[in-house]
């Protein structure tokens, strides 16, 4: 277990410079029931007590864990509502990323699942820094950008990013994530060649299904044209797998199994995941995508986030000739315009210099 320092730490790094709370001012928690054991149950006080120690007034809310919701609870949006501030330690929080309602920017997501997590570097790291790279990391890919990703096991997909406007945050998530480890995702429908599917499907986040991921022996090539899967190709057996799985959750909820609505990669080196994620693929997949070793695809579904996220490590992602990502290594932090914004914040450069390896793929 980490220090009760460090963990202090990452949780200040919450309040202050990701909610700004200010003494006096109020917080509404929405936690999840303890015993479903996503969140570590305790999580939710240990921020509660650190918040009361600032001078801030918490109020916690229990939210109903539900397959399926597009909208909250009346009580859950009266509570934030009439809050200064308002954070999900619950996924109901990740299944409305995407309304319209939860366009606030003083409501936050957290992706930190324990305190463990929250006393790493991971969540100590100074959230205004990566809120920063994440406006550069956007400005570096969108607008027209011809953008080439590839993979080693055999990724090649080329597109063209859309336009894009200072500020423009179009299909980006209505509220805060805490760590800010992802950028706005891309439309996809530009975009084609073949994805190499390796290790799993995983789940979104939108809605909580069984079985929520397949297992992959090998690699099975998703051909895709335009942001459509056209066939995948690969061992008879793993094609069948993955071919009744997206079959599977399209008939459930009736959506096009076929679209890739749109993908994004992880900026933030230091998000680890202490665990395998073939364990569960939904606690995985709902913390540690914000690894620059790793890329992910929104599909079965012509809305974000889908249902399906298909995963691509160790990218290298190419906009215009500028390498953005070389073999999972966010390369982009090391051109002078982000080395500076880098030694501009003390304390950044050396999660940089050594990133976090693992996150949760069982390679060490």
């Amino acid at each position: 277990m980490n220090s009760t320092s460090a963990i202090q730490t990452g949780i200040d790094n919450l309040l202050e410079n990701c909610l700004e709370l200010d003494s006096g001012q109020s917080l509404s928690i929405i936690r999840e029931p303890p015993d479903l054991d996503y969140y570590s149950p305790t999580l939710p006080d240990t921020i509660a007590e650190r918040a009361a120690e600032a001078g801030i007034k918490v109020d916690t809310i229990v939210a109903p864990f539900n397959e399926a919701t597009e909208t909250l609870p009346d009580n859950i949006a009266a509570a934030i509502e009439k809050s200064d501030k308002g954070l999900f330690l619950a996924r109901i929080g990740d299944q409305v990323r995407f309304s319209t309602l939860m366009h606030r920017s003083d409501i936050a997501m957290c992706c930190a699942l324990d305190e463990e997590t929250f006393g790493t570097d991971f969540c100590g790291a100074d959230y205004r820094f990566f809120l920063k790279l994440k406006r550069k990391v956007n400005e570096a890919v969108f607008g027209r950008k011809m953008i080439t990703i590839r993979c080693r096991e055999g990724t090649h997909l080329v597109g063209i990013s859309p336009p894009t406007h200072v500020g423009d945050d179009t299909g980006d998530v209505g509220l805060k994530r805490f760590p800010m480890n992802i950028f706005r995702p891309v439309d996809a429908s530009t975009f084609s060649g073949q994805i190499a599917i390796s290790k799993w499907l995983s789940p979104t986040g939108s809605r909580f299904y069984q079985p929520s991921g397949v297992l992959i022996n090998g690699v099975v090539f998703a051909n895709v044209d335009n942001g459509r899967i056209i066939s995948f190709d690969g061992d008879r057996n793993e094609v069948e797998k993955i071919e009744s799985h997206y079959q599977f959750v399209a008939e459930k909820y009736n959506i096009d199994r076929n679209v890739i609505h749109s993908w994004h990669a992880g900026i933030h080196p230091q998000n680890g995941y202490a665990g395998l994620a073939a364990d569960d693929l939904t606690r995985w997949s709902g913390s540690a995508f914000g690894n620059p070793r790793y890329l992910h695809a929104h599909t079965c579904g012509n809305y974000a986030p889908g249902e399906i996220c298909i995963s691509v490590f160790d990218p290298t992602i190419v906009a215009d000739d500028t390498v953005l990502w070389d073999k999972g290594r966010l390369s982009f932090a090391d051109t002078p315009e982000i080395r500076k914004l880098i030694h501009g914040h003390p304390g950044v450069a050396r999660l940089f210099d050594k990133p976090q390896h693992d996150f949760g793929l069982g390679e060490s």
